[in-house]
């Protein structure tokens, strides 16, 4: 009677050196700064960034953990892959990130409205009781205005669940056009003295030549007359 033979683990081939990780991380670094490059020569500032931004560390990432792996036998080659894991998380995937981030500054994103209590920070409910005024702030941020007029229109208006012709809610903005970045507009927001208990929703909106828009909500919860 013959023993079968154990299948012996393969030897590894090669003897892997710190120099293998730094080709690794050279060319993952490498590859991310030639496709920031080639991204640059976009026209477009918002179309097309976010993928430009998150391909390399896509790339990166889950391709080096695979060659990692596929080449577990092969020290050399393992180590080169994980230099590409750690030029995916840097400067790869941080410098991304942070890409991502400021094209909310260029208005990619869509601006917003910041409502809050006069000096103080925003808010997204309040309560009021019948008869009651309210006087808040808004301001407009999220937009670049290194090319384009600094300049906004402002709407404000109130609605509730019941949709009455004229809720018992009056919304004024102290300045509707002419608005700039980051200026802080009054708003008063005063419910009616003979209104019902409801809840209503004062919608504030942002409108700029060349199609930008821009919206920010707060609920008010009116007590009325028991």
């Amino acid at each position: 009677m013959t023993l079968s033979s154990v299948p012996q683990p393969a030897e590894p081939q090669g003897r892997a050196t710190p120099l293998h990780f730094v080709l690794g991380y050279a060319a993952g670094v490498g590859l991310y700064f030639l496709v920031r490059a080639l991204g640059g020569l976009n026209p477009s500032a918002c179309q097309g960034q976010t993928v430009v931004a998150l391909l390399v560390p896509l790339l990166l990432g889950p391709g080096g953990l695979g060659l990692t792996a596929s080449q577990w036998n092969r020290p050399p080659r393992a180590i080169f892959g994980l230099g590409l894991v750690v030029a995916s998380l840097f400067p790869a995937l941080f410098l991304a990130s942070r890409d991502i981030a400021n094209l909310r500054n260029f208005g990619c994103a869509g601006g917003y409205v910041v409502i809050s209590p006069v000096g103080g920070k925003g808010l997204s409910e309040m309560t009021l009781k019948a008869g009651e005024t309210r006087r808040l702030e808004l301001r407009v941020g999220g937009f670049d205005v290194k090319t384009r007029a600094d300049a906004f229109e402002l709407k404000a208006d109130a609605t509730n669940p019941l949709r009455s012709a004229v809720p018992p809610l009056k919304v004024t903005l102290e300045r509707s056009s002419g608005v700039k970045l980051g200026q802080e507009v009054p708003l008063t927001i005063a419910a009616d003295a003979g209104g019902p208990t409801q809840q209503y929703t004062v919608n504030v909106n942002v409108v700029q030549a060349g199609g930008r828009t821009a919206s920010g909500s707060v609920t008010v919860n009116v007590e009325g007359v028991k």
